[in-house]
């Protein structure tokens, strides 16, 4: 529990940091926001922490299921690369996956990771905690905020820079899989499409 505190402290100073760079000085409101949030996150702790501790006493998942959920194809991108087993020695079952048009030049990234076990219940609470909180935050062409997708509440990333469009989407499925889809040269409302194809009833 003094890990999470910590590591929750450590976010809230980098996300500080950042703030930093803009010209003006945060404000009450700025101050009272952050708060906020802070009440937010430690509430959503709280809240999980019974679901964290039948996540511990789980086995994570074969990397065959997860084989199984990351298909060949993934709204008409073809499967280009598959992997898993790489944090095994962690005890954390993960997998990902990369979909691509050669063509387009389009790609969506797509990991899984199972909140079972001593580590994986400790790295989701983190994230319960991270979308627990209304952020948004906006830099030149980047726009980082939490938002609810399909009834699902997500971290969402939108870079509309010509040169390099990217954007991101990561949530937490039936509160034990921490679920990101990450698309290049793909814009966010269109990554959202790829998230409404990604079929996750295998994890059930």
């Amino acid at each position: 529990m003094k890990k999470t505190i910590v590591l929750l402290s450590m976010l809230t100073v980098l996300a500080c940091k950042k703030n930093e760079e803009k010209k003006d000085e945060p404000g009450i409101m700025d101050a009272v926001e952050g708060v906020s949030n802070l009440n937010k996150a430690g509430d959503a702790l709280k809240d999980f922490e019974k679901q964290q501790e039948k996540l511990k006493a789980m086995t994570p998942i074969s990397n065959d299921v997860l084989k199984n959920v990351l298909t060949e194809e993934l709204g008409g991108l073809k499967r280009a690369h598959f992997n898993a087993g790489d944090a095994s020695m962690m005890g954390l079952a993960t997998a990902d996956a990369k979909y691509t048009n050669e063509e387009s030049g389009k790609e969506v990234a797509v990991s899984i990771m199972d909140g079972a076990g001593e580590s994986g219940s400790s790295i989701i609470s983190l994230t319960v905690m991270a979308l627990s909180m209304n952020v948004e935050s906006i830099n030149d062409t980047e726009t980082k905020k939490t938002e609810t997708i399909n009834g699902i509440k997500c971290l969402t990333e939108d870079d509309t820079n010509p040169e390099y469009i990217k954007s991101s989407i990561t949530f937490i499925y039936k509160d034990r899989y921490q679920v990101a889809l990450r698309g290049t040269k793909i814009n966010l409302d269109e990554l959202k499409s790829y998230m409404k194809n990604l079929d996750l009833s295998k994890l059930d």
